[in-house]
């Protein structure tokens, strides 16, 4: 079995996170997935999206965090716990992990893009990194994982939390906190700074221009509409380059990003069609 074969798991368990999000547990079978890889879900009868994958421990127990936004994610919201769905992968690139532990290690995330981050802190606390999260979202309600993080700050290892209102954090936006915390940094700590991002694209974009600027090794996770996840549908192209989401991502380091015109600044529909990110 590939990881591009469709398997078929059974539900184990199903956690509300927070308003309109839910984590789905299941077992699967073939390769363990690496931090910032992705999976195609297959609900029977609906359609098939790709999801981060927010979890995987050594008993093979998988976890997707599902927000609802469309019918697909409304079908996986109604499932519960011994249902069955369809999964195809691990597919994708993934977060590469320094091998110099006095690295200066941020993860960013906003809204669901904290699903990858999550399985991300937890690969470099099993391999004892330390790090910084700074999660940012529009309100509290929209806060993810917050007993976890809370618990990593507990162990020194920093998490802020900011949100667009102020009703939990900080208020602002996570760039800003992420600013804030390098302002005092010298040129030899922006030289061993990486930063691992997930979140809107237009959150991405400006922490990139801000890493650009600083001369910051820098990793976005981007998002883009896939049909098939295999490189044959097109959908998720980034011009001009050609490269494919699913195929040469869902991770890009800073190099590759300063290439691809599309960006922080545009999508394709299913039909193809360039639209303007909002």
């Amino acid at each position: 079995m590939t990881e591009n074969t469709i398997q078929t798991v059974k539900i184990s368990r199903i956690i509300n996170d927070c308003e309109a999000v839910k984590t789905i547990i299941f077992k699967k079978i073939g390769p363990k997935p690496i931090p910032g890889q992705f999976v195609m879900i297959w609900v029977p009868g609906v359609d098939e999206v790709p999801m981060s994958i927010s979890a995987c421990d050594e008993a093979g127990n998988w976890a997707i965090t599902v927000k609802n936004v469309g019918e697909c994610t409304q079908a996986l919201h109604d499932l519960m716990v011994n249902d069955y769905i369809g999964v195809r992968g691990p597919l994708g690139n993934h977060f590469i992990i320094p091998s110099d532990k006095n690295k200066i290690i941020f993860l960013v995330g906003g809204g669901i893009g904290m699903a990858p981050l999550r399985f991300l802190a937890n690969q470099l606390k099993k391999s004892g990194y330390t790090f910084k999260t700074i999660q940012g979202a529009k309100v509290e309600s929209d806060l993810l994982y917050m007993d976890e993080f809370y618990e990593y700050d507990q162990e020194d290892l920093e998490f802020h939390v900011c949100t667009n209102d102020g009703s939990h954090g900080e208020e602002g936006l996570a760039t800003e906190t992420f600013e804030k915390l390098i302002k005092s940094y010298s040129q030899d700590d922006l030289k061993n700074t990486v930063v691992y991002s997930c979140g809107p694209e237009i959150m991405l974009y400006k922490l990139f221009q801000i890493c650009k600027k600083k001369k910051i090794e820098f990793y976005a996770s981007l998002e883009r509409i896939m049909r098939c996840g295999s490189g044959l549908c097109g959908l998720c192209t980034l011009d001009p380059l050609g490269l494919l989401v699913c195929k040469d991502g869902p991770i890009f380091s800073s190099e590759e990003l300063k290439k691809i015109e599309d960006f922080g600044k545009f999508q394709r529909d299913f039909s193809g069609k360039k639209i303007p990110l909002e």
